[in-house]
């Protein structure tokens, strides 16, 4: 694997909490990657005024990300502009895996934010099985075939296009407001609601409100994707990353921040947490170094 794509440090997630991680990391001088595929908390960046941020009232949600990520991105740690679909433990280092390449780093931090959208049922039981997260990742499995996307960004966009050139009929289902008249055959655009996955040890159709599709396979591109699917055996309490008071999760080497460990969705509280899970992920690796 080359050099510059080994880190101390892998941060997952561009919001606030993984920028103050990001910040702090490359203040102790330790090799950091920021792993953020979209454009850093698009949620916070809606926000028509923030005023309780200290120090900086009345801002924009938009202004005060732009203060974020310029203090953040001016220590230079480096900015990876993909989606994060595996994280695998091995022999103190963890790879991680993008639609693009694969990654090591010392230790990971997880900031992915919330999932703003509950698992459909039979989505976990089928992860594999017909259902995934990726069109770069598994579109040639379904060469041929029939398949469903079903989207929640504009990035899901681009995969169906890709998955239009493999399948035979694509079935795209925008959950979000757009212009989709770009969308040619094979692709079908459905203005429907998602419900349930169904198969029998293997995806089969798609329940929606209006009708059931017929499908080899279900895309589902989120924003963020459940973590538990990122990491397997990372402990939850409920739908959130369990953390220790040092951010730290079950995994050794493996910590979490902001509002993938739960309320208060605040941005004070993830900036926090930010920078107590770089410390403490610092800690590890240099414990990990004299070993």
């Amino acid at each position: 694997m080359a050099e510059d794509n080994k880190f101390d440090i892998a941060i997952i997630g561009g919001g606030p909490a993984g920028l103050s991680a990001a910040l702090t990391g490359r203040i102790r001088n330790k090799n950091i990657a920021v792993f953020e595929h979209l454009d850093f908390s698009e949620k916070l960046q809606k926000a028509h005024k923030v005023d309780n941020y200290l120090g900086l009232p009345e801002v924009s949600g938009k202004g005060l990300m732009q203060h974020f990520t310029g203090h953040a991105l001016a220590h230079g740690p480096k900015l990876v502009k993909e989606k994060v679909m595996n994280v695998f433990p091995g022999d103190n280092m963890f790879t991680l895996l993008t639609p693009q390449t694969t990654y090591e780093a010392k230790a990971i931090i997880f900031a992915t934010g919330v999932v703003s959208t509950l698992l459909f049922a039979g989505e976990r039981e089928l992860l594999g099985r017909g259902v995934s997260y990726c069109a770069t990742c598994d579109g040639r499995m379904f060469e041929g075939k029939d398949v469903a996307v079903i989207s929640y960004t504009e990035e899901g966009e681009n995969e169906t296009v890709f998955l239009s050139e493999l399948c035979r009929d694509v079935y795209f289902l925008p959950q979000y407001k757009g212009d989709f008249a770009k969308m040619r055959a094979p692709i079908k655009v459905l203005t429907a609601k998602p419900k349930a996955i169904v198969g029998d040890g293997q995806v089969e159709k798609l329940m929606t409100d209006k009708e059931e599709i017929k499908v080899h396979g279900v895309f589902i591109m989120r924003q963020s994707d459940p973590v538990e699917n990122l990491l397997p055996g990372l402990e939850l309490e409920g739908e959130v990353i369990k953390v220790n008071r040092d951010m730290s999760t079950n995994i050794p080497g493996v910590f979490a921040a902001g509002d993938c460990t739960g309320k208060p969705w605040q941005i004070a509280k993830a900036t926090g947490e930010g920078l107590v899970a770089v410390l403490s992920a610092i800690t590890y690796i240099d414990k990990v170094d004299l070993a």
